[in-house]
């Protein structure tokens, strides 16, 4: 199925080979040849509407830092001239512009950009794949996508030699070492080698790339979702559903991400979050010339060090920070145990990260209230939260406004107070998911099917209808999600093309997409009540298991939680909670029982209460 699958996107495509092409090495300087290149860009981007990988954007950047990892700092020539390489050894193995699935393991690292890029350049579907799952799940998903190569590092060498033996694929190993050193490529010729003009239209481009229009509908990427799993049934097995994500579905979310958050050069990202929840927002960040920083792991005191900028130059410095609620949890604990006792450091973090820091934000998961609360009082910044699946990316959030580009001309200098690093939307609301973002249709439905609210957020901005869209701005005193007049079930569109692109009189179906989840809108914002799946019925009353789960993970020694209903003759379910904590912490179920007795009614309150220890 994914073979016809791949084989109907090439003859869609119509691909053809590339014009003949020489080298250009006319120029002087290195900065004639990104001007020129830009202007090149620009062109394919306005005038043909053609789209551009981030890779090809990175010759713009060229002697700017990249990433930087646990290994060291890596420029964007340094991450091209690496992937290329590596490029040339996939073609090799894949064929050129073949769109052949490419497995790959890699930690949260500068290789992983590496890899994810050198799939793009040799026309091959980047599958990226984590060594945190079962053996028998990967697999599953290795046997699923059909991978003819594995890439990995030499700590993933074992896994990647007996999947590759599983599906007689290749395999490549590589790690830091295989990158250039700065010296070696640091030269004018050297990036000028890297350049072509087409015969035909005298257009620049970055040598031995395929063209702009083989993007056009192309696949980039195969995701499997970190809550995958596989059942089997007699000799039956199930093989996960991967997320299919063209090029032109990437370059959208990474465009609406740089308009949500006003993206530059300026900007440094430190994101922690599995790499195939974050890669958009790197994509997004390197695409207009900024940094990013890649932690290994889920080190508290690491990610402090990177969010202060220590040993860092203040061009280096984090100004957007993107993680899980329970990394913040993390946070607060190790400020708890290092910082709070010292009243310089907790001056110091508070006003670093208010004045420096322009945006600190969280998806995918609950955001308990003492989280956001505690961060708020330690730092001066609201946590703003994103909603958002592997299939569209970000699409529910708050919009940061820009700042002002310069100073009155007609106050002096010296009077005018320094304009703030960050400016958050006016009409934020803690403890919401905000409104569409650029391009996203987002609707609720009702029980029955029927469409009941719908917000769209296009060129001429917010829109709503629906039979209840009045209803949604009544004011309403001490307001609350699960009472709300306007909630449904939350489904997404996501346009490409804004109207300006649109041929004359042709119009995009919006093609929605059900998420499984259950929301309120009011007030210009959206709300997450609950998982439809997590709906538990007891004693005839619908319980949310997620508001069960959100208040336990506001204790500070619960790390995750998992809600299960257990069938019971008198009461149709009770609730049974499954509680996970670190191996070194101490907690009785009792404490647990009497948390929930003092924040919940009776009829939500666990009936079984269990405890798991986990690394």
């Amino acid at each position: 199925m994914f073979a016809n699958l791949l084989r109907g996107c090439r003859q869609r495509m119509g691909w053809r080979p590339m014009a003949q092409r020489y080298f250009c090495l006319n120029l002087v300087y290195k900065d004639d040849y990104v001007e020129r290149l830009r202007k090149s860009f620009n062109a394919d981007e306005r005038g043909s509407k053609l789209l551009l990988p981030t890779y090809k954007k990175a010759m713009l950047y060229p002697d700017d830092l990249a990433i930087r990892d646990n290994v060291g700092e890596f420029t964007y020539f340094q991450l091209f001239m690496t992937a290329k390489r590596l490029s040339i050894q996939i073609s090799n193995i894949c064929g050129s512009g073949a769109s052949l699935p490419v497995g790959f393991f890699c930690a949260n690292d500068a290789m992983w950009i590496v890899m994810l890029w050198s799939c793009w350049m040799s026309g091959q579907v980047a599958v990226p794949l984590r060594t945190s799952p079962s053996l028998e799940l990967l697999r599953l998903q290795a046997i699923d996508c059909k991978a003819k190569l594995f890439l990995g590092t030499p700590e993933n060498a074992s896994i990647v030699d007996e999947l590759a033996q599983t599906l007689k694929a290749a395999t490549i190993v590589l790690d830091h070492d295989f990158v250039p050193p700065v010296k070696e490529i640091s030269s004018t010729s050297m990036y000028a080698q890297q350049l072509v003009i087409s015969r035909d239209s005298g257009v620049l481009m970055p040598e031995a790339m395929l063209p702009n229009d083989f993007y056009e509908n192309s696949i980039a990427m195969l995701l499997y979702p970190s809550t995958s799993t596989s059942t089997s049934t007699s000799n039956e097995s199930h093989s996960p559903k991967p997320v299919l994500l063209t090029h032109r579905n990437v370059d959208a979310q990474i465009r609406c991400l740089i308009n949500t958050w006003h993206l530059g050069p300026s900007d440094t990202l430190l994101p922690v979050l599995p790499m195939v929840h974050m890669h958009i927002a790197i994509g997004a960040v390197l695409d207009v010339g900024g940094n990013v920083v890649l932690e290994p792991g889920c080190n508290a005191s690491s990610i402090w060090n990177s969010l202060l900028g220590v040993n860092l130059s203040s061009k280096k410095r984090c100004t957007c920070f993107l993680a899980k609620p329970i990394v913040y949890k993390q946070l607060i604990a190790e400020y708890q145990k290092m910082f709070l006792k010292d009243e310089h450091m907790v001056e110091y973090i508070k006003k670093h990260c208010s004045e420096k820091m322009r945006l600190m934000a969280t998806g995918f998961a609950l955001l308990p209230d003492s989280v956001f609360n505690y961060w708020r009082d330690i730092t001066g910044h609201h946590i703003l939260e994103y909603y958002g699946t592997l299939e569209t990316g970000f699409v529910l959030g708050h919009t940061i406004e820009e700042g002002p580009k310069e100073l009155p001309k007609l106050v002096p200098e010296k009077g005018v107070p320094k304009p703030t690093a960050r400016f958050v939307s006016s009409n934020y609301k803690p403890r919401t998911l905000g409104s569409p973002l650029q391009g996203v249709t987002a609707r609720l439905m009702g029980p029955t099917g029927e469409e009941i609210f719908k917000c769209q957020n296009h060129v001429a901005g917010p829109v709503k209808t629906g039979p209840l869209s009045e209803a949604s701005s009544i004011p309403v005193r001490n307001f609350d999600p699960a009472k709300a007049a306007v909630q449904g079930g939350l489904e997404i569109s996501c346009r490409r093309l804004s109207v300006e692109e649109l041929p004359a009189g042709m119009e995009v179906e919006e093609i929605f997409i059900p998420t499984g989840d259950i929301c309120a809108y009011y007030n210009d914002n959206f709300y997450f009540i609950s998982k439809a799946c997590d709906v538990i019925t007891v004693g005839g009353i619908q319980v949310n298991a997620s508001e069960v789960k959100k208040l336990l993970l506001s204790h500070p020694k619960i790390n995750d939680v998992a809600i299960l209903a257990i069938p019971d003759l008198v009461w149709g379910n009770r609730l049974c909670v499954v509680c996970i904590v670190s191996p070194d912490v101490q907690i009785e179920l009792e404490t647990i029982e009497t948390y929930c007795q003092e924040h919940l009614p009776p009829f939500k309150c666990p009936h079984v209460v269990k405890l798991l220890h986990v690394n």
